[in-house]
């Protein structure tokens, strides 16, 4: 008699433990999660992209600016030795 009762508690509990995991993945796997995180990795991915433009852009002036000053002071030396 023990037997059974402890063996129908340990279906029961199994029973349980199975309807809540199971639950949880039908929630995660839900049209309406997976649009959410549709959307958040959307967002992601355009938090990211901006921030490699901006990235890029920074990167890109200070490098225009350094060529136009070697550029500049090549033109300089140029200049000072068909003056002379």
């Amino acid at each position: 008699m023990i037997r059974r009762l402890f063996w129908v508690g340990v279906g029961v509990a199994v029973t349980v433990v199975v309807i809540h995991k199971g639950r949880q993945v039908v929630a995660r796997y839900t049209p309406e999660a997976v649009s959410e995180r549709a959307a958040a990795a959307v967002d992601d991915a355009g938090v990211r992209l901006n921030q490699m433009a901006r990235t890029f852009r920074s990167e890109f002036t200070t490098a225009r600016a350094e060529r136009e000053a070697e550029l500049m002071a090549s033109l300089r030396g140029e200049l000072q030795r068909h003056q002379r």
